[in-house]
């Protein structure tokens, strides 16, 4: 957009502000229009040497949009941070201009969360605004400014911004529309990871990349990476602007390895299939694979994991686009040999049959008379990445056409588990693990999720077999149903630390309400296993070799209770409509309940939905992990608390739509002074992120604990507070009154004898069948 353009918009943004038309203020009914992302930056590492964070001061980020609106909401970050970090003023702005502090007057919005003008952000989690009217200008600059008033752990950030940010002096500077009081500048963002935007657009392309998708070497301050060029591009069409661009690129991130930062596939839910709006992708990874270290000589892990990144947006509903890597030939890294491995990648990527549509950047930026160099008009001098001439010729390597959705696929996920805990530090080497899970809806195709995101080595699947269990309570198959699964056509792959895989499909007939065995033979060390360990379920294993696919299970003599590595099963069932993720703790996850015979509250509500005339048109999906925590993580089985696994477990399973959460007794039965106003703040905040995501959120009261070894009136009037905000607050789209249903009419604050399972706190199977019959079929 052209100088005078932006000038333009700004004016036009003052008088707006000056004459009183802005919309309504935040909290009430905005505009009609779409949701979506305008700019995004993905968390990378942590501030060095600064273990205590920013206290009293102001940081004062500067972002460009790509698409603009009439309303706006911010995400914060604390995702790789060890410790909460309050946020007690958070605003947002137009800038003036870019490289500066000040913003346009009359712009400056207070933002607040569920109505609070504060927040703090649990370790591992992100947080979102509440929405404000502010008329946000496409291709122009924003100020996200917040005061931070407390010691925190390490400051999460984006390192390689190429935009100058600001910190001020001590004090809450937030509000200031003068830049004075920012007296140092800064090339990172710390703690702003989204800025979303309500107006005309209708989606966003979400780049997923490293330092060439982050722009290293372009002009600073100028918004001349590639995937501004892309925005550029889109805003230059006729019409309105209907697609945002959000930047997924982190600078020497890589597909295989973590370096400083985390692995493109550990990061993808978060970082890609969550963001607001999203209706494409752009990948383009893969170099730093290569020439980094330690340097991979062999094109087929990189092919792997471009293959899983394909495989899991698609299983999303999103359109994915490879783009081909594009020449190093003169760079400190460059060998004849990696040229090689470049060349079948790109070799891959282009015919391969994985994406959906390719964006040639190697043709675009190879030189002619010397295809293993960029041009030279191109080269920003180090020849691997680009200036700002080659950014602008990658973007126009895009076909804008091309970045719409996809259709529905028509697959849904039939069972599934949250990791919690990683276990066994040497792994499971020469073992075939037979997990035992029980589907809630059937279809006629099938995949699994495999899951290492608690490992700290890959961990190399040499075999995976799907099956029908003869039994609920044996490692035998129904003969001629063992499958053996793969992925991108392989019989085995590698997981990356951190991430998860997702299998090709196999022709299945996958019954409805019954036990499938998913079998995994891993026949290396690696490091400490991903694990559910609550299964309440017996699975079996062997450390006798690859038993994957017999159908016999006399090789399984080990018994174990608890999911190794599996973490989702999901279906081809076209009459399925979607599926309930019930998210919650051990009273989700079924402790008490008998094992082996799928009696938790959420298999009874299975049951009920699958009773009903027709087709089951729901499925149910189990997102409970015992002991945990909304606002604090365990060092033990609780795993990591809400905040921290609501991409992964609650907005991102296929084919999610609606979600029960029940959660928060932990907490109330742990912290020395659980503080209600802090519970319904986290509440409300998990709500809004489900909401942003389009599902459909219901609230669940928290069952009576007295009796329970924690239990005392303080702890008591906690649950009673929030189970009252929950009833009443309005955050929810509606309510499941759990407490009602189990409690005790001669004394409410304990469970009913014949719903206790005898802790005071889990119910029995009975208890579980009245809260599974107790949920409204049709608020789901």
């Amino acid at each position: 957009m052209s100088y005078l353009r932006r000038v333009a918009l700004v004016l036009g943004l003052a008088l707006v502000v000056v004459l009183g038309l802005s919309p309504v203020p935040g909290g009430a009914s905005g505009p009609p229009g779409h949701w979506v992302g305008t700019w995004a930056a993905s968390a990378s590492g942590t501030v060095p040497k600064l273990d205590t964070g920013y206290a009293d001061r102001t940081i004062r980020n500067v972002v460009h949009t790509s698409v603009g609106g009439t309303r706006v909401r911010v995400g914060l970050t604390n995702v790789l941070g060890t410790a909460p970090v309050v946020m007690g003023a958070v605003t947002v702005a137009v800038a003036v201009r870019a490289g500066t502090p000040d913003a346009v007057p009359g712009t400056v919005r207070p933002l607040t969360f569920g109505g609070s003008p504060s927040i703090s952000i649990p370790a591992g989690g992100e947080v979102r605004s509440d929405p404000v009217s502010l008329a946000v200008p496409e291709d122009g600059d924003l100020l996200v400014s917040v005061f931070t008033p407390l010691p925190s752990g390490p400051v999460t950030y984006h390192q390689v911004a190429n935009q100058t940010s600001f910190l001020s002096t001590a004090g809450d500077h937030a509000a200031e529309e003068s830049g004075t009081a920012f007296t140092e500048a800064i090339t990172f963002w710390p703690y702003v990871s989204s800025v979303d935007v309500q107006g005309r657009a209708d989606g966003s392309v979400v780049v997923l990349g490293d330092s060439i998708t982050d722009g290293n070497n372009s002009t600073r301050d100028a918004g001349h990476r590639w995937p501004d060029y892309l925005a550029d591009r889109l805003i230059a069409r006729p019409g309105p602007t209907r697609l945002g661009v959000l930047n997924a690129g982190i600078s020497s991130n890589r597909l295989l390895t973590n370096t400083w930062n985390p692995n493109a596939l550990s990061r993808l839910d978060r970082d890609v299939l969550a963001e607001t709006g999203a209706r494409s992708v752009v990948v383009l990874l893969g170099i730093n694979d290569i020439g980094g270290q330690p340097q991979h000589r062999d094109p087929a892990p990189i092919i792997a994991a471009l293959g899983q990144v394909a495989a899991q947006v698609k299983a999303s509903g999103l359109r994915v686009v490879g783009g081909t890597l594009t020449p190093f030939g003169g760079s400190s890294n460059y060998t004849e040999e990696l040229e090689g491995v470049r060349l079948a990648v790109n070799d891959f990527v282009r015919h391969g049959g994985a994406f959906d549509e390719v964006a040639d950047f190697d043709a675009a930026l190879r030189d002619p008379a010397d295809p293993h160099r960029l041009r030279a008009e191109y080269d920003s001098g180090d020849h691997l990445h680009p200036k700002d001439a080659g950014y602008a010729a990658m973007a126009a390597a895009v076909r804008l056409d091309r970045l719409g959705g996809r259709p529905a696929r028509d697959w849904v996920g039939t069972w599934q588990t949250a990791m919690a805990q990683r276990t066994t530090e040497q792994g499971l080497p020469n073992h075939s693990i037979r997990n035992v899970v029980h589907t809630s809806v059937g279809g006629r195709a099938a995949r699994v999720r495999l899951s290492n995101v608690y490992g700290t080595a890959p961990v190399l699947m040499g075999r995976v077999t799907l099956a029908v269990a003869a039994a609920p309570d044996a490692p035998d198959a129904v003969a001629g149903t063992m499958r053996e699964v793969t992925f991108g056509g392989a019989p085995s792959i590698t997981v990356p630390v951190g991430a998860e895989v997702l299998s090709d499909p196999v022709s299945l007939a996958v019954p409805a309400d019954r036990d499938l065995l998913v079998t995994v033979f891993t026949p290396e060390p690696s490091g400490p296993v991903t694990v559910h360990p609550r299964a309440y379920q017996t699975s079996f294993l062997t450390a006798d070799g690859d038993h994957a696919a017999d159908e016999q299970g006399a090789a399984f003599t080990q018994q174990s209770t608890a999911w190794h590595y599996l973490t989702a099963v999901e279906v081809h069932a076209p009459s399925v409509r979607g599926a309930v993720v019930t998210f919650g703790d051990s009273i989700t996850d079924g402790d008490k309940s008998t094992v082996n015979a799928n009696l938790r509250w959420p298999d009874v509500l299975a049951d009920r939905l699958a009773a009903q005339p027709g087709p089951t048109r729901l499925s149910v999906l189990n997102s409970g992990i015992s002991g945990n925590r909304i606002l604090d993580s365990s060092t033990g089985i609780g795993g990591p608390n809400a905040f921290a696994r609501l991409s992964r477990d609650m907005l991102t399973p296929t084919g999610a739509r609606t979600v029960i959460f029940l959660e928060g007794i932990n907490d109330i039965g742990n912290l020395a002074h659980p503080d209600p106003a802090v519970l319904n703040a986290a509440l409300t905040q998990i709500a809004a992120q489900a909401h942003a995501r389009g599902l459909r959120i219901i609230g669940a009261t928290i069952t009576p604990f007295k009796g329970w070894r924690s239990y005392n009136e303080e702890r008591e009037s906690v649950r009673q507070a929030v189970n009252d905000f929950i009833r009443t607050s309005g955050v929810f789209d509606a309510v499941i009154d759990f407490d009602a249903v189990v409690r005790d009419p001669a004394d409410p604050q304990q469970i009913r004898a014949e719903y206790d399972s005898g802790d005071h706190l889990h119910p029995s199977n009975a208890g579980y069948r009245a809260m599974g019959e107790a949920v409204d079929l049709r608020v789901l």
